[in-house]
């Protein structure tokens, strides 16, 4: 009986992150992502400045934004990891950011990674892991800097991000192989993101504001075939004062008013057991006014002066 709840609890959690993404077909916002959906992939066609499809994890790609006519300059290099509720996405829907952070004056790799159901948690932290790893011993031939490379990650994307970094860090085992730390990166900009997952509003509604922690991670460890799921949970058994890295020099959190899917307590939660571990660890928290979850990275992708414009605030923070 334990086991039919279990499975009826993982199932509602997947259409509940599937509706995330999949409006109905009367839906304004469906109509209006599918309109933004070929705006973006005109874009992406219109890039000059890109090496498309690059492989770099057992047929998994990437792409590369970088001036063709000048890759001699040792320039910084930005990784760019989307969001979608780790169900959906793909890079050529944030192809702008590539060309926003390539005309000015940065190397720009945007990796696919893999989304449930084809892929658990621990196989999205492979492929993030080895595109930091593709990125630091390839990244010279484009123009990049290897000793220079951040991160800015979206939603999901930032959850993986912080995820992959702390299970680095601390050599935890991912996929039946210890994770070795990765080379120390510039800066790590995390966007919206989730690090608990009672702190993400799909699955809190779901499961009730009374609901036990410890349930909804048993339930979602289950979901996503990972014993490794909130990069906070990682860090919570770790002495104080042990550590004395977490991945990169800075760190860049940026959360927005609005934002009805992510609270804003976790990132504040996680900073709080960040500096717990490393209390010299060096943190940025940037709080938007006015802005939904969404509204930074539809803009961007939309050209808007005013988002590009925030988005490269952080960048230069």
């Amino acid at each position: 009986m334990k086991i039919l709840n279990l499975f009826a609890q993982t199932i509602l959690i997947f259409s509940a992150l599937l509706c995330c993404n999949a409006q109905s077909l009367q839906s304004l916002s469906y109509i209006q992502e599918l309109k933004d959906k070929k705006r973006d992939n005109e874009n992406y066609e219109k890039v000059q400045n890109i090496e498309r499809e690059i492989q770099y994890n057992n047929g998994r790609t990437l792409d590369v934004y970088y001036d063709i006519n000048n890759n001699n300059e040792s320039k910084p290099v930005y990784i760019f990891i989307y969001g979608g509720n780790w169900v959906s996405g793909d890079n050529i829907k944030f192809t702008n950011f590539g060309s926003l952070l390539e005309k000015n004056g940065y190397v720009a790799v945007l990796p696919n990674y893999i989304l449930f159901p084809k892929g658990s948690f621990e196989d999205m932290v492979d492929d993030i892991y080895k595109a930091v790893l593709w990125t630091s011993k390839n990244i010279e031939k484009y123009g990049g800097d290897p000793n220079r490379i951040s991160i800015a990650a979206y939603s999901a994307g930032a959850h993986l991000t912080a995820l992959t970094l702390i299970k680095s860090v601390l050599g935890k085992n991912n996929k039946s192989t210890i994770l070795e730390p990765l080379p120390e990166l510039e800066k790590v900009i995390l966007l919206n993101g989730p690090y608990d997952f009672e702190d993400y509003s799909v699955v809190r509604k779901m499961f009730g504001k009374n609901t036990n922690n410890s349930s909804i991670d048993g339930i979602i460890k289950l979901f996503f075939q990972s014993k490794d799921i909130s990069p906070i949970d990682i860090l919570k058994p770790i002495p104080d004062n042990s550590l004395n890295s977490l991945g990169a020099k800075k760190f860049v959190f940026f959360y927005t008013s609005l934002d009805d899917k992510i609270e804003k307590n976790s990132a504040v939660k996680f900073i709080k057991q960040m500096n717990r571990v490393y209390p010299d660890v060096d943190i940025s928290y940037v709080y938007k006014d006015g802005y939904k979850h969404t509204t930074l990275t539809n803009g961007v992708r939309a050209s808007s002066a005013e988002e590009e414009n925030v988005f490269m605030s952080l960048v230069d923070l």
